[in-house]
């Protein structure tokens, strides 16, 4: 199946995202207990200075929030780690495949272990938590084991559930959507769908892509419309981001 540029554009977004997370381990972004500061990409801020990047990082969440006033769960799509995983195991061949139980645990285990390392690097560096663990630091290894759980029970139980009703992201953008908010449509004047179930097999989000994915559950990744070209032909997807404002597709 062929990408289109919203998709390319999405992976090269998802994969700085994960590059950010990653470089969090490596220190490059973290909170440095011993010396008292934030440390961003080379730059240390103290007491006196941290209030810059901290206002930085809350002005990039209020700038998503407001983004997802116009475009949609843009955060979601784009760089979401529950969407990635999501569209890792509820692609079409992960469905198919008999070992796909297998597979969620897999990438769940391996997602889980990655964002509690993220979150326990920011504070401490690897090397460190390796001391407290080896000397059984009861409240180190209690808050890893804690991460390590409830990561693993969204990732392999609760899944798109999560992001529909325990995300608050999720709140806050059902709340903010208005009129004007963007759109993924499905239009069949010419009754031309073939009924071939492409587009809820590729939704990560196990919607019913036909009849669900105006509502607020859909997070516009496009992919139920490249699915739908896969199968009409180029140029014939029945799916189109819609973006009432300028009453045309984006």
């Amino acid at each position: 199946m062929a990408k289109s540029y919203y998709t390319k554009r999405r992976r090269i977004i998802q994969g700085l995202g994960l590059a950010m997370l990653a470089s969090i381990p490596l220190r490059f972004f973290c909170f440095d207990l011993e010396q008292g500061c934030i440390r961003l990409y080379g730059a240390d801020f103290g007491l006196a200075t941290m209030f810059y990047p901290l206002f930085a990082i809350v002005g990039l969440l209020l700038y998503v929030v407001i983004l997802s006033m116009k475009k949609g769960r843009i955060f979601c799509s784009h760089l979401c780690p529950m969407h990635i995983f999501l569209e890792t195991v509820n692609s079409p061949s992960a469905r198919a495949s008999p070992r796909r139980p297998a597979k969620v645990w897999l990438w769940g285990v391996a997602w889980s272990l990655f964002l509690t390392e993220v979150i326990l690097s920011f504070f401490l560096p690897i090397g460190r938590q390796a001391q407290l663990f080896a000397a059984g630091h009861l409240p180190t290894i209690g808050v890893a084991l804690s991460l390590m759980a409830g990561f693993l029970a969204l990732f392999v139980h609760y899944q798109e559930h999560f992001c529909k009703r325990g995300c608050p992201y999720a709140l806050i953008q059902m709340l903010l959507q208005s009129d004007t908010t963007r759109f993924m449509q499905f239009a069949n004047p010419a009754k031309t769908c073939t009924n071939c179930r492409g587009c809820d097999e590729i939704c990560p989000m196990n919607l019913r892509a036909r009849f669900e994915s105006k509502g607020t559950d859909c997070t516009n990744c496009n992919l139920c419309s490249e699915a739908c070209t896969g199968e009409l032909g180029q140029g014939n997807t029945l799916f189109h981001l819609l973006d009432p404002a300028e009453g045309q597709g984006s």
